[in-house]
């Protein structure tokens, strides 16, 4: 039976697999972690949540907003909640399902195209709703992936 045994060059080239695997990985999640908004949309919502808990009054919500700026310019809706796309009521037309409009005043923001994998577009847009003494009771984030035009 014959053994095996690894040469330095062997050890070498391993190492410098792992290694550059590992740099790889670290340089895919960099921009997860110093960006927030590059996160999946629930995690996104938590942190946005943190800076803006249930319970803000619109007024906090909007000067956070704009001291924020990896959030998007405040579009500021004060006779209006915005439309969840995942809750839905039967009052459409014929009785059919709609989307639900939570609140009764809501903040709406759209943060900056983030580009993935060469090819693709993350597009986001934050959703802030306010009951009628303009405080916050619900967040929503939508993501979504479009592929980049060629410029």
């Amino acid at each position: 039976m014959k053994r095996f045994k690894l040469s330095y060059k062997n050890i070498l080239l391993v190492l410098v697999i792992i290694v550059g695997s590992l740099l790889a990985w670290l340089l895919l999640l960099m921009p997860m972690i110093y960006n927030p908004m590059r996160r999946p949309a629930p995690l996104i919502r938590l942190h946005i949540l943190r800076h803006t808990p249930i319970g803000t009054r619109i007024e906090e919500a909007i000067e956070v907003i704009e001291n924020n700026e990896r959030w998007g310019t405040p579009g500021i809706n004060r006779t209006s909640g915005f439309s969840h796309p995942s809750l839905f009521v039967p009052e459409g037309p014929g009785g059919s399902p709609t989307a639900a409009i939570v609140g009764d005043q809501s903040i709406q923001t759209w943060p900056d195209r983030y580009n993935t994998l060469l090819i693709f577009e993350r597009h986001l847009r934050i959703s802030w709703g306010f009951d009628e003494n303009g405080k916050l009771i619900d967040i929503y984030v939508r993501s979504g992936f479009i592929r980049r035009l060629a410029s």
